[in-house]
């Protein structure tokens, strides 16, 4: 049977909602296959899959990440880097963390059994107190609500601090932690992607807006 463990390798096709990231980083999760002209990609974080702007166009991204054990190779090699919006770290504003990689046919659509399962196609503006869901590498399945829309937030990283406008928070404590960057958060009714996840403090979960992640690609989820 196919394991439930996010962290673990997975058979190709790998579910969404598991572990992945760069060569160079620790570990993220993949938030759901997309697709634009026919091509197939995994939709994730620019610092898990770019590594915050270092990675280069075509580098491996890998399934698991490396720190659960995935390297550099054929075998746990899941697709390439293939566009990233690049981080400011300027004090000017971002509104995505957001990359994709092509995957091919290695991507399936749904989250492993224990999880939502698979995403609807059509999203949904955030809505304050709207129950959510999402599954990431580090908490799996977790259960919240959005506590506020249009947030302006300072996110830090390995780089330095970069300004975020326009995002969605999450409630409660708990509803992720480090690891589950790059999970879709979906409505639980209807499985409606509403956001992006990226970053976290000791109290609240941050996400992009998920209509703004996929204007920067011209994608589209693969979904129901």
């Amino acid at each position: 049977t196919e394991p439930t463990n996010p962290r673990e390798r997975f058979e190709r096709p790998v579910p969404i909602g598991v572990s992945t990231g760069h060569f160079g980083i620790t570990a993220g999760t993949i938030g759901c296959r997309v697709s634009k002209n026919n091509t197939t990609y995994a939709l994730s974080n620019n610092h898990v899959f770019a590594n915050e702007n270092l990675a280069g166009i075509g580098d491996a991204v890998l399934q698991p990440g490396p720190i659960d054990g995935g390297v550099n190779n054929s075998n746990d090699q899941l697709g390439t880097l293939s566009e990233f919006v690049s981080l400011a770290f300027d004090g000017s504003d971002n509104t995505v963390d957001a990359a994709i990689a092509a995957v091919g046919n290695d991507l399936d659509t749904g989250t492993p059994s224990n999880g939502y399962g698979t995403p609807s196609s059509n999203t949904k503006a955030p809505a304050l107190r709207e129950r959510v869901q999402k599954y990431g590498r580090t908490t799996s399945q977790t259960n919240g609500r959005i506590a506020g829309i249009n947030a302006t937030v300072n996110v830090g990283y390995d780089t330095g601090t970069a300004r975020f406008i326009g995002q969605i928070l999450v409630s409660p404590v708990g509803f992720s932690a480090g690891g589950d960057s790059g999970s879709l958060i979906v409505t639980r009714s209807g499985n409606r992607p509403v956001g992006l996840l990226f970053a976290g403090s000791s109290s609240i979960t941050v996400a992009n807006v998920i209509d703004d992640v996929l204007d920067a690609f011209g994608v589209t989820i693969d979904g129901n």
